[in-house]
């Protein structure tokens, strides 16, 4: 029995260390996940770490952006055990000073690609409601995650150029339990998650619509995040909104207006009114910038040169892959060897207007599948 420094806490959930899964289930992980981008779209970071005790890996990833045209990619992977800590991987680590109130990621000057030093303050943290989910006697998902929005200081070494700053964007999301696709391969009971992403599960077949957007300015904050299938039915809401005094408010039901780059799948605005528990009716302005995450570039979405995704055994050392996507095209993706990848999965910086007031955001906006109010096909990924 492997004992690390959590195990002399009080806070054991079942009767194994804290090195171990309470669950059996190979797909167990957990993950966080960050990114920042600067005021004018032009440079932006995706960032992350996981531990998958199950199949005993850590892997993360680096990806830096540079004026909408270039997404660079770091991935690195290696055996989780035996745990040393705090946890480091290759160049990359992530330090807690004040716990949900100051967060510092760290990726060391390397011989594989970019680096960053940075401190995220969040002024708005909030727990989503359980993502549970089963099909044909057999439970696809369960995980929870808490999303934060704020601010970040730090400084970004991007192909070469040092930029820092004090005060940009920053979002982050720390989930854990069990999603599909983890590992390299997802038992097969009846239904796959469409289109590869995870969310689609719910759906029992159909295509979804997923909207979500984390927001901060100067006096408001929160977030949303609603799923449809693909004829409208609401399948999950969640969100909560802080006004200008530090009060929180549930979001309890939303409405939303999109407006899609022509011939694509990819939105260029979204208008969306939300009402909250309290009464208030909240109406948020969202309109794209920069360029939207390509998330297979991370390992996520079949992933890595294999195509085993996240959470798969690649060896008993450091792993490490690095790459370049061309992406001057708001949808489409040149890869490395010269094909072109039209994904589902992307996520989008985002400038938003709420009670006259201006700020940024994080919009991961997917179309999966066809989409019977926007009148959008289903396209192969």
């Amino acid at each position: 029995m492997e004992l690390i420094s959590y195990d002399e806490s009080l806070y054991h959930q079942v009767p194994k260390p804290f090195g171990e899964s309470g669950f059996t289930d190979h797909r167990f992980y957990d993950r966080y996940s960050y990114t920042l981008y600067s005021p004018d779209g032009n440079v932006g970071l995706l960032s992350g770490l996981a531990v998958y005790k199950n199949l005993n890996v850590m892997d993360g990833f680096a990806a830096t952006q540079v004026d909408s045209k270039w997404q660079r990619n770091m991935r690195f992977s290696r055996p989780l055990h035996p745990i040393v800590e705090p946890l480091q991987l290759g160049p990359m680590r992530t330090e807690f000073p004040e716990p949900f109130k100051v967060t510092r990621m760290i990726c060391e000057p390397n011989e594989y690609g970019d680096a960053f030093d940075l401190t995220f303050r969040p002024v708005f943290t909030r727990s989503e409601n359980p993502h549970y989910g089963e099909a044909n006697g057999r439970v696809h998902q369960d995980y929870r995650r808490f999303s934060q929005v704020g601010w970040t200081s730090g400084s970004i070494v991007v192909d070469g150029n040092e930029h820092q700053f004090d005060r940009w964007f920053g979002w982050r999301d720390h989930s854990w339990g069990v999603r599909p696709g983890v590992g390299g391969f997802e038992p097969f009971t009846g239904q796959k998650a469409r289109g590869g992403i995870p969310s689609s599960s719910r759906a029992g077949g159909l295509g979804i619509l997923l909207v979500y957007c984390g927001f901060a300015t100067d006096s408001y904050s929160g977030f949303f995040f609603t799923i449809e299938d693909e004829n409208g039915k609401t399948l999950y809401v969640d969100g909560a909104f802080k006004d200008a005094d530090g009060v929180e408010s549930e979001v309890v039901s939303l409405e939303h207006q999109l407006t899609f780059v022509p011939d694509t799948h990819v939105f260029s605005a979204m208008k969306l009114q939300a009402k909250t528990a309290n009464g208030e009716t909240w109406d948020l302005d969202v309109t794209a910038m920069g360029r939207g995450w390509v998330y297979r570039g991370t390992g996520y979405d079949a992933g890595w040169n294999d195509g085993k995704g996240l959470g798969y055994w690649r060896g008993h050392e450091l792993s490490v892959e690095t790459d370049q996507y061309d992406v001057s095209h708001p949808e489409n993706v040149i890869m490395p060897d010269g094909s072109t990848l039209r994904p589902y999965h992307r996520e989008q910086p985002v400038k938003v207007r709420i009670r006259g007031e201006e700020g940024f955001g994080h919009s991961p906006m997917m179309v999966v599948g066809p989409n019977k109010r926007y009148g959008l096909e289903d396209y192969a990924s």
